[in-house]
């Protein structure tokens, strides 16, 4: 018992120490000011009236005009994802709902959106083993995720606490225990998300075709036995001035231009 209590004390201690960048994680969301409810409220009337592919692209780009100015929202990702559809622009719609899915991982309508836009282009990959541990992984926003870790933090602190008061110590202890199992499985969960959206360059080839080479140059032999079609996604590698390295699911690697992709 007073080696779980020292390693206990040691975890809070640990973890209390991480409770204000969690916090600040927890509340990058902000409400828009009434500048972005207008842009917003332009944008859906815009929508409405669109009847061409032309009206739909000038509807996706005041979209990201209200994303330029910082403020980042599943709602405004979705609608532009959906602009972009009637424009057309699959490759575009797939990179905008891909972020909505970050912000709004259980709304059936992007989901089911999503996998129109996808159709028969999504790269083939295996299922990362992490995605059968961290079962929960894809339906729980990243927000959502480190405010359930600073709440489980909270509690560990709280129950750790009250094991120390010396009324029902073993039960409190206990419960302590589970909490900061809890903890670290949802701050893995939630660490998985920062890297994956931080640090992980994502792209979606927007050309009807574009052809990957072995480096970043056309004069390079191709890299696959076919062009890659609209819609394709890929993570990238590196880049070199208008050559971009990507992984293209288990496919492999090659180069493509910048101007036949967006990046996110």
């Amino acid at each position: 018992m007073l080696v779980c209590k020292s390693f206990l004390s040691a975890g809070c201690r640990s973890f209390y120490m991480l409770l204000p960048a969690l916090l600040a994680i927890a509340g990058c969301g902000t409400s828009p000011d009434l500048e972005t409810s207008r842009r917003f409220q332009q944008a859906e009337e815009k929508f409405n009236k669109a009847s061409t592919p032309e009206d739909y692209v000038q509807t996706a780009m005041l979209y990201q005009e209200i994303l330029d100015s910082g403020f980042s929202s599943g709602s405004v990702l979705y609608n532009q994802g959906n602009a972009w559809m009637r424009a057309e622009k699959r490759g575009r719609a797939i990179a905008s709902y891909r972020q909505a899915v970050r912000h709004l991982p259980r709304d059936p309508w992007l989901n089911a959106n999503l996998r129109h836009a996808l159709g028969d282009v999504s790269a083939e990959s295996k299922k990362p083993i992490l995605d059968y541990v961290f079962f929960w992984q894809h339906s729980i926003s990243y927000h959502e995720k480190a405010w359930l870790v600073t709440a489980l933090l909270g509690i560990l602190i709280w129950f750790s606490l009250l094991s120390q008061l010396g009324w029902q110590k073993i039960v409190f202890a206990r419960l302590s225990l589970l909490a900061l199992i809890l903890l670290l499985f949802a701050a893995a969960s939630l660490g998985r998300d920062w890297y994956f959206i931080e640090h992980v360059r994502h792209g979606v080839i927007v050309a009807t075709e574009t052809t990957a080479r072995k480096g970043g140059s056309d004069t390079y032999d191709t890299a696959f036995n076919q062009a890659l079609k609209e819609g394709t996604e890929f993570i990238v590698l590196g880049e070199q001035n208008d050559w971009l390295n990507i992984q293209v699911g288990d496919s492999g690697a090659g180069w493509i231009t910048k101007r036949d992709c967006v990046t996110y």
